[in-house]
């Protein structure tokens, strides 16, 4: 199976140890594990990169439209069989539970495509 890279993965390699400038290698290994069907991310994270207005998002228009998975009809099952699962758990905390940062729609899309094997 083939790993699926959130966005986190982009902005923290361009922000921290894999910049663009310092370490161009990382950013070919991507194109290339892509070809070779062992890298991909989804539609999704692809749209939030390519909003920016940046270097990310140039390269993010760079990468071929297999880089980033549209839904296909199995993710779309998965996620219906995730939000069932979700709104049938009868959870009733005892403590009002800390805030959590928001799930952006793409983190819930990732876990259906980690749970359907890629063709």
């Amino acid at each position: 199976m083939a790993d699926l890279l959130d966005a986190d993965v982009f902005i923290r390699a361009r922000n921290l140890h894999y910049g663009f400038d310092f370490c161009p290698g990382f950013w070919d290994w991507l194109v290339e594990a892509n070809a070779r069907d062992r890298v991909f991310s989804i539609e999704k994270v692809g749209d939030e990169l390519k909003a920016g207005d940046d270097e990310l998002s140039e390269r993010t228009n760079d990468c071929s439209d297999e880089f980033f998975l549209p839904p296909n009809p199995e993710v779309l099952v998965a996620l219906g069989t995730v939000a069932d699962w979700v709104t049938g758990q009868e959870y009733e905390p005892t403590t009002p539970p800390p805030p959590l940062p928001p799930i952006e729609k793409e983190d819930i899309e990732l876990l259906c495509w980690m749970g359907i094997e890629r063709e």
